[in-house]
């Protein structure tokens, strides 16, 4: 899956398990159908350098994995870019 998000926070972990060692974790906030906030957050592994207030976007399962480029990582969400501009057409 691929949605777009905004980020809202950074996760300080010291102790993580080996295979999300020196990963940026990120809060996220799944952005709905209208781009309005959703009302869960999620983590997600940065590869792109995100930073909070940015809007982006996130993968999930297997291409999250990939996208750190590990596919045993213990990953469920990626950060794999950052959304320039968005135009929804109706």
């Amino acid at each position: 899956m691929m949605i777009i998000a905004e980020v809202v926070g950074t996760v300080w972990a010291t102790r993580k398990a080996p295979s999300v060692s020196g990963l940026k974790l990120l809060l996220v906030r799944p952005l709905n159908a209208e781009l309005k906030p959703a009302a869960e957050l999620w983590v997600a592994a940065d590869v792109v350098d995100a930073g909070v207030g940015d809007r982006v976007v996130v993968v999930t399962g297997r291409a999250a994995r990939l996208a750190v480029g590990d596919e045993t990582a213990a990953v469920s969400a990626a950060v794999v870019g950052v959304v320039d501009a968005t135009e929804l057409s109706r």
